[in-house]
């Protein structure tokens, strides 16, 4: 039999479009993990900018559960996923043609290729299979794999176990066990490749090289040219090798730092194997036995699949093994938030292999085994419905809320430990329970009618306002994907917005983008004055506001840095209880700056709002800042006797006119809008507004 002669790609294309469609039609619009998130960002940013970095999701080095951090900062303060660095790489040109298409986000685009990766497998695994019987049972066997295993919920991720798949069974390709065709010197290169895919996607696969090359030269007929045959075959992997170490030292400064934390109550190997192999095995909540009842075949297949090669069936045990071992002896066993046995998934091909013996029977007509199969498909189908219908987030979240972990027990499972075992709280249960409830999970294709952008107005302002040396804060993840589509945006941090200012980690994040920033515009929900929002706070201690956009409920600030300043004495200026001790009026090439000092004479009776007018010569408005003193974090009810407070205003140089110019100032009550009283040396001011003057001379600037 040839190697995917021309008369063979008619049934290997309809096998495709056969299982492709089904997936792309089921394929929803979003991720499903912060490590998918993680990777599209440094996806993204490798594209943009030549630099995978994850900075705008700084928020992710936050995490429920030790460990859970999908980033690390990074010794130059930028801040890179731990996630597969080969699956960023496969990302980059799905990145480069969502940013082309207007009608397709890049999160779609790229979300194309787990139908992509998974289809390749099971049309593989369906080329293995032909090699082994026939077409009928090829077909047969990818379709089960495709359609009645986790392969189909998880063709709706970019999680790094649809690569692992794929590597694996192209390394089994490579050593030639199931084809008919003479062994051919290509194959060593292609089990490394395999093997170097497997590799890219999670670094625990190195450990199978050596059963590999164990595997080679058991089948490699001559022994003289073992030396280059095992030349060919790691060529592909020290080349990956090399790449990993050199993404290493340029992320991290260390070519062996990958981004993971194996000391204590962090990752590593540290589940007891019993619970962690009961666990993928047996549980209702990740057992293998549940969410793909195809390893009932598999499993029973193994005998009578050695007598036939035995070779193929010690390999499929060994990689069996491997899995269960590796994965059931590692802190986060069941996989995070996923549906079932994450894990697992590159073992579910292994296990169709096993399996050929007994479909090649049920095909022959053997009865039982017909009934067997049945049973499998219906329930296989069912299973996979319920994880594809619902967003399995939807109940790891409940989960979380209603059993969460206990404090003493953080690794040993996300939710409380019983609910490993509980039938009636497994996810498939569950899920079914949502769908028949009205849950579904959307696909690309359905738009959701309630659906509006987050982001409304803010990326006109963004767009039309940002300057050189500008930096993005965002305090509201949900508009992670919003801004990456509607790119070029300042650099952008996305900080945690639900941690305590006294938070060392997130003050060296704050400290760091406001070490690179001119100005800095920030996202956020909360709203002026909230002590939560310690950003803010911070900012307005030592940056000058210079306009704030509302967006339904989103709140977009703009505050630059003012030159060093030297203050202005004015003539005794009083507003009622509040005294105009001190001002500064400076003009850059870019923004006109105002700082004010003002003193309690006692306390006011109430919240204030400060006023800072710059009018024409006429006397008009032609920009203006009405607020509470630093943006509502000053309240003046809260005012004693003698404090004193510093605040600064900015305004864009473009609303001056060179016609002339001037900066009054003054206070009024609200909502009454009734202006405070003011006294200059004694004597009361009609207008109740006090005109600034200048050090230095100012162009158009004039005072009264």
């Amino acid at each position: 039999m040839s190697y995917l002669s021309r008369r063979n790609h008619w049934w290997l294309g309809l096998l495709a479009a056969a299982i492709l469609i089904p997936y792309l039609l089921l394929l929803p619009g979003h991720f499903h993990s912060v490590d998918e998130s993680a990777m599209f960002v440094a996806a993204h940013n490798a594209w943009q900018e030549g630099n995978p970095h994850t900075n705008q999701m700084a928020y992710s080095l936050w995490a429920i559960r030790p460990g859970e951090a999908v980033t690390m900062l990074s010794p130059t303060g930028d801040i890179y996923t731990k996630k597969s660095p080969l699956m960023v790489a496969l990302m980059v040109p799905f990145v480069w043609l969502g940013l082309r298409l207007p009608w397709w986000s890049t999160v779609q685009t790229v979300l194309l290729l787990g139908p992509l990766m998974t289809t390749a497998t099971a049309v593989l695994l369906g080329w293995l299979v032909w090699s082994l019987s026939n077409r009928r049972l090829a077909l047969l066997a990818a379709l089960l794999f495709a359609l009645t295993t986790m392969a189909i919920p998880y063709a709706q991720t970019v999680f790094g176990e649809l690569l692992a798949s794929l590597g694996l069974l192209l390394a089994l390709a490579g050593l030639g066990l199931v084809q008919k065709r003479p062994y051919s010197p290509l194959y060593p290169l292609l089990a490394g490749l395999g093997l170097a895919l497997a590799i890219g996607s999670n670094a625990v696969y190195a450990l199978l090289v050596p059963v590999w090359g164990l595997w080679l030269l058991r089948r490699w007929p001559q022994r003289e040219t073992w030396p280059s045959m095992l030349a060919t075959f790691a060529t592909p992997l020290l080349l990956l090798g090399a790449g990993l170490l050199f993404y290493n030292w340029q992320r991290f400064g260390h070519p062996l730092q990958t981004g993971y934390h194996f000391a204590p109550d962090q990752e590593g190997f540290t589940t007891p194997l019993w619970w962690g192999v009961l666990g993928l095995t047996l549980s209702p909540a990740r057992g293998l036995l549940w969410y793909a009842p195809l390893t009932l075949l598999g499993l029973g297949g193994l005998p009578h699949s050695y007598r036939q090669r035995p070779l193929l069936t010690q390999l499929i045990l060994v990689v069996i093994f491997f899995h269960l071992i590796a994965f059931g002896s590692w802190w986060e066993w069941w996989g995070g938030y996923a549906w079932g046995p994450r894990f697992l998934l590159p073992l579910l091909p292994w296990l169709v292999l096993s399996s050929v013996p007994l479909l090649a029977r049920a095909l022959a007509g053997e009865r039982p085994l017909q009934i067997m199969l049945g049973l499998v498909v219906v329930a296989g189908l069912a299973v996979q419905w319920a994880g594809t219908a619902v967003d399995f987030n939807r109940y790891e979240i409940y989960l979380d809320e209603q059993f969460p972990a206990p404090a003493d027990q953080p690794l040993r499972y996300h939710h409380d430990p019983a609910l490993v075992w509980s039938v009636t709280d497994s996810p498939i249960l569950a899920h079914w329970r949502l769908w028949l409830d009205g849950e579904r999970q959307r696909p690309w294709w359905q738009s959701d009618p309630n659906a509006t952008p987050v982001l409304a107005e803010i990326p006109h302002h963004l767009a039309t306002d940002q300057q050189s040396g500008d930096v993005l804060i965002n305090l509201v993840p949900e508009l992670l994907y919003e801004l990456l589509d509607q790119q070029p945006w300042p650099p952008t941090y996305g900080l945690p917005y639900r941690v305590a200012a006294a938070d060392p980690q997130a003050w060296q994040l704050f400290d760091m983008a406001k070490s690179q920033a001119n100005r800095i515009w920030l996202i956020t929900w909360y709203p002026p004055g909230s002590p939560d929002n310690w950003y803010e706070q911070e900012l307005r201690q030592e940056w000058a506001s210079v306009q704030e956009v509302w967006a339904d409920e989103l709140r977009l600030l703009l505050l630059a840095q003012p030159p060093a300043t030297t203050m202005t004495r004015p003539a005794n200026a009083r507003f009622g209880p509040i005294h105009l001790r001190e001002y500064a009026v400076q003009l850059t090439d870019t923004t006109l700056f105002v700082t004010l000092t003002w003193e309690a004479n006692q306390s006011p009776a109430e919240n204030y709002v400060s006023f800072v007018h710059v009018l024409d010569e006429a006397g008009q408005i032609m920009a203006q800042q009405d607020r509470e003193p630093l943006g509502g974090y000053r309240p003046t009810a809260n005012w004693q006797a003698g404090d004193v407070v510093v605040d600064r205003f900015a305004f864009p140089r473009a609303a001056l006119t060179e016609a002339g110019w001037q900066v009054v100032v003054g206070w009024y009550s609200w909502p009454s809008l009734a202006r405070l009283p003011l006294l200059v040396d004694g004597d009361a001011i009609p207008s109740r507004q006090y005109p600034l003057s200048a050090d230095e001379p100012l162009p158009g600037f004039f005072s009264e």
